[in-house]
C-alpha cells in the first residue's frame, strides 16, 4: 500500500521515508531541551528520559543500518553515475553513529546520578548530534531520495524498510512505542499507511492499548518541556 494511492506502482514511494525522518527531527529536536529541564539529582526523571533518549538512538541506529546494508549496495548497483552522492551519505551516516555512540554512552552516565556536569555533557552532545542528523537528513531529502525513485526498484525499497522493521527488538512496548512515534504527527493519509503495514494483531493491540501507552510515556517524558 501507498501513501498515495495515485503514485506510480513501479516506482518505490520516497514519501514513506520522510514519515520516518519526521519522527528523527522532531524528537532529536527535543531530547536536548528534555535533558536541559531535568533537575540535578533528580534520578527517576533522569531515568526517563533516559530510556526515551536511547530508544531513539536505537531507532536512528536501525534506520541508518538497513540502508548501510541494503539500499546503499542497492544504488550503487543501479546508479553507479551517482557514486559520489552516495558515498557523501555513507560518510555521514559515520558522523551520525560516532555521535550516537558517544551521546549513548553519556546517557548511560548521566542515568545514574542526574548530575549537572553530566547533563551539561549531554545536551551539548545532543545538539551536535542533532546537527549532524539534520544536515544528512536535508542532504538525503533533496539528492537521494530522487536517485532511489529512478533507479531502485520497489523489492529493494521494501527490502530496506521491512529490513530496519524486523530488526528492532522483539519487545511489544518497544513496538507500541515505535508506532507511536510514527503515528504522532502523520497525516491522515500516512496513518492509513502506516496501520496498514502493521499486522492484524498489532494493529488491535494498538487501538485497545497502544495508544493509552503511548500517551502516557510521552506525558511522563515531556512533563517539563
Amino acid at each position: 500500500m501507498f501513501i498515495d494511492p495515485t503514485a506510480p506502482q513501479d516506482k518505490p514511494e520516497t514519501a514513506q521515508m520522510l514519515v520516518i525522518h519526521k519522527v528523527l527531527r522532531r524528537e532529536f529536536a527535543l531530547l536536548p531541551k528534555l535533558v536541559a529541564a531535568v533537575a540535578a539529582g533528580d534520578v527517576r526523571q533522569a531515568k526517563r528520559i533516559a530510556e526515551h533518549a536511547s530508544l531513539m538512538l536505537m531507532f536512528l541506529h536501525h534506520h541508518h543500518d538497513s540502508e548501510d546494508r541494503l539500499l546503499w549496495p542497492a544504488m550503487l548497483a543501479r546508479a553507479p553515475m551517482d557514486a559520489s552522492t552516495v558515498a557523501k551519505a555513507e560518510k555521514q551516516h559515520e558522523v551520525v553513529a560516532a555521535l550516537t555512540d558517544t551521546v549513548q554512552a553519556t546517557v548511560d552516565r548521566w542515568k545514574l546520578t542526574a548530575s549537572e556536569s553530566t547533563r551539561e555533557e549531554l545536551v551539548g552532545g545532543l545538539h551536535q548530534l542533532y546537527g549532524a542528523l539534520v544536515e544528512h537528513l536535508d542532504d538525503e531529502e533533496a539528492e537521494i531520495l530522487p536517485l532511489v525513485h529512478e533507479h531502485v526498484t520497489v523489492a529493494e525499497w521494501d527490502a530496506t524498510t521491512r529490513d530496519a522493521a524486523e530488526n528492532m527488538p522483539k519487545n511489544p512496548k518497544i513496538g507500541l512505542l515505535m508506532a507511536g512515534l510514527v503515528l504522532e504527527d502523520a497525516t491522515e493519509a500516512e496513518r492509513v499507511w502506516f496501520l496498514h503495514e502493521l499486522p492484524p494483531p498489532v494493529r488491535l493491540v494498538w487501538r485497545a492499548v497502544g495508544q493509552r501507552m503511548y500517551n502516557r510515556h510521552m506525558q511522563l517524558v515531556r512533563q517539563a518541556r
